[in-house]
């Protein structure tokens, strides 16, 4: 029956529909397309503050590993998928008009600029094939409506289009009780996306009033969604999403905005029509603008969540997880990869004589630099264009003034300074361009954190479209960043760092959240011991050994992960990921640089990370970042820092 109305609904709809490349491409290959109304360009949000918020909701679908879809209507006809130059045109029109269900018609024959309300959305989405929405939030329930009649459109929607809209529930300035009876009569799905089965109140995170149950698993949502069209149910489905934690505050000084709001309209005997229209305008002015900013924070979750909900529904876990709109850098945004892991000053000994076991001395230079695995990648991401945020502790030692003095591309904000205790240090000493061993002291740093320092920065990681960490830390601080990044959904690169820590993201019980991860040879076949295969070491001597042994044994392998690289020193690389369709791809990778022309291998691995996180986060092709990686390996093969100097976001274009 589902499948019916689509048909019909799309042949109705097909002479004035023009999906976009993009979002045409997706639907044809099953990917995931969330949907975005677009009266909240013109008439949510003043320019170019909707020019900047529009493209920020697209980046948090891309970054959640789908393709957004915003939806208006121009010169005629319904356009699903907006580019750069429509988006302006839509943010920037002083002549634009609000367009519900009714008003599509209308806005068609009089060739009129229209902005797309839920009603719509919901409507035009179905009939291009979308069944996921986001949204801030949906119309209700007028107060006053046994007098007025005033119930949005919406909700007359959701009673008969098979859309899910994920939204924040609605504002209080409507009668939230009488919106979830309606809700329920019209069998609508009701769900809380969240702890506890209270309704939101869209800059609240509670209401009063209870949905029809609560789940904090999106998988649940999805088996909801596809149980009701195999049912052939023809309702849509409401995902309420309470605003973030972060933001309650500013939540509760806005709700006691609108209740004052509401008690001088009730004072004034304002009624009827004008209601609504006084109430918003003196909300604004009670919170001097915090309105816009808590709504703009609700958007970009609800559009986040949305991007995941529709990732799931289509059975693929993404690797391809972000998109920069190409104007979107000079506009301030930029991917947002978050490290966490130890800082260290590396000293590094390198020499190019016959070293040999008995004491004497050598000619060579002794090189200072700041290092440790997740500063590394920190930085490199950092000289790649990314927002990088560093999460890490230092000592309040002359090494931890060297590494505020040396990090000038990473935000070190959120570093911890622990009293009295020595920054990490890290001794290697490089014979004939081979680093033989490396002395390290951590642990009296290392030991002391907790938990704690995760807790105290989870808005980050929160927010992030990538996490990178290091297997350096402590087991029950790894945990915990973790059980964040798997509740929130977020893509996870793991670097064992040594043969002895892999086991630490095991020992965690949460392997399942990582997304990628990169063990050298050694730490390889460490891996494979713990997931319970036996391997003849001799494998790891090429990368084609290595592929054949992780296609055959890929279930107990690769587990969770959707991109797994094997480095190899000189022997190259094993990299196995996950396409568009989930199915596992093989491609053996040349080492970066011919050995006789490396200076130091240091940072090499880090910086070769970096670049495939800054491909995936700029929407690069698995390929392209895998490329873009070994072109990073290959400057910092180069030099004896640990990040070349010469990684620029020029290596993005």
């Amino acid at each position: 029956m589902y499948s019916r109305l689509l048909t019909t609904q799309k042949r109705k709809f097909s002479k004035f529909l023009q999906i976009s490349n993009p979002v045409k491409e997706a639907l044809a290959n099953g990917e995931a397309v969330v949907a975005l109304e677009s009266t909240v360009i013109t008439h949510g949000l003043p320019y170019p503050q909707n020019l900047r918020t529009a493209k920020s909701l697209e980046q948090k679908v891309r970054a959640s590993g789908s393709q957004p879809a915003t939806i208006a209507l121009f010169d005629g006809k319904i356009h699903v998928g907006l580019d750069d130059e429509k988006l302006e045109k839509l943010a920037s029109s002083q002549n634009a008009v609000k367009v519900s269900t009714r008003d599509i018609a209308k806005t068609l024959i009089r060739k009129e600029i229209g902005g797309t309300t839920v009603a719509s959305t919901m409507k035009i989405a179905h009939a291009a094939g979308i069944s996921i929405f986001a949204t801030g939030g949906i119309g209700g329930v007028h107060r006053g409506a046994d007098q007025t009649f005033d119930i949005s459109a919406d909700l007359q929607e959701l009673s008969q289009t098979p859309v899910c809209v994920v939204c924040s529930g609605v504002k209080s300035i409507l009668d939230i009780p009488k919106t979830v009876e309606y809700l329920e009569t019209h069998s609508v799905n009701c769900v809380v996306y969240g702890e506890e089965n209270v309704f939101p109140s869209f800059f609240t995170r509670k209401s009063g009033s209870k949905a029809q149950f609560q789940t904090e698993s999106l998988e649940e949502v999805v088996q909801l969604l596809k149980t009701s069209n195999t049912l052939g149910l023809p309702f849509g489905t409401l995902l309420a999403c309470p605003i973030p934690e972060k933001y309650a505050a500013d939540g509760d000084l806005i709700q006691n905005a609108i209740d004052q709001a509401i008690r001088e309209a009730i004072e004034q005997n304002i009624a009827s029509q004008q209601v609504t229209p006084f109430i918003l305008a003196r909300i604004n002015e009670l919170t001097k603008g915090a309105s816009m900013k808590t709504n703009i924070a609700l958007l970009e979750n609800n559009a986040s969540i949305a991007g995941r909900l529709a990732a799931k529904l289509c059975d693929r876990r993404p690797i391809a997880i972000s998109k920069m709109d190409r104007n979107q850098s000079s506009m301030g945004a930029k991917p947002k990869v978050v490290s966490i892991g130890a800082a260290i000053v590396d000293f590094e000994a390198i020499t190019s004589e016959d070293v040999k076991d008995d004491g004497g001395s050598y000619n060579g230079r002794v090189v200072q630099r700041m290092g440790g695995v997740a500063r590394n990648h920190a930085e490199a991401s950092g000289r790649l264009g990314c927002e990088s945020i560093f999460i890490s502790a230092i000592g309040d030692d002359q090494n931890g003034q060297f590494f505020r003095q040396n990090s000038e591309k990473i935000d070190i904000t959120r570093v911890k300074t622990i009293i009295n205790k020595p920054t990490c240090t890290y001794l290697a000493v490089n014979i004939k361009k081979n680093v033989r061993y490396g002395i390290v002291t951590s642990e009296p740093l290392l030991s002391t954190l907790t938990p704690n320092l995760i807790d105290d920065n989870s808005d980050v990681l929160e927010c992030s479209d990538f996490i990178l960490l290091d297997s350096n830390l402590p087991v029950p601080l790894m945990a915990k960043a973790l059980e964040i990044a798997k509740k929130h959904e977020k893509q996870v690169w793991l670097e064992p760092t040594d043969i002895d820590k892999v086991k630490k993201v095991f020992s965690t019980g949460l392997v399942d959240a990582v997304t990628a991860t990169s063990p050298n040879a050694n730490e390889f076949l460490e891996w494979a011991k713990l997931c319970n295969v036996k391997v003849d070491p001799s494998i790891v001597n090429s990368a084609d050994s290595v592929l054949e042994l992780i296609e055959k044994e890929k279930t107990r392998l690769i587990l969770n992960t959707s991109l797994f690289v094997v480095t190899l020193a000189n022997k190259g690389s094993a990299v196995v990921y996950r396409n568009k369709l989930g199915q596992l791809e093989f491609q053996a990778l040349p080492p970066p640089l011919q050995m006789g022309k490396v200076v130091s291998v240091s940072g090499a691995g880090d910086s070769f990370n970096s670049g495939v996180i800054a491909g995936l986060t700029h929407n690069k092709s698995v390929v392209e970042s895998l490329q873009l990686g070994q072109e990073c390996a290959r400057l910092t093969l180069q030099t004896t820092l640990a990040v070349s100097e010469s990684i620029t976001p020029q290596l993005l274009k």
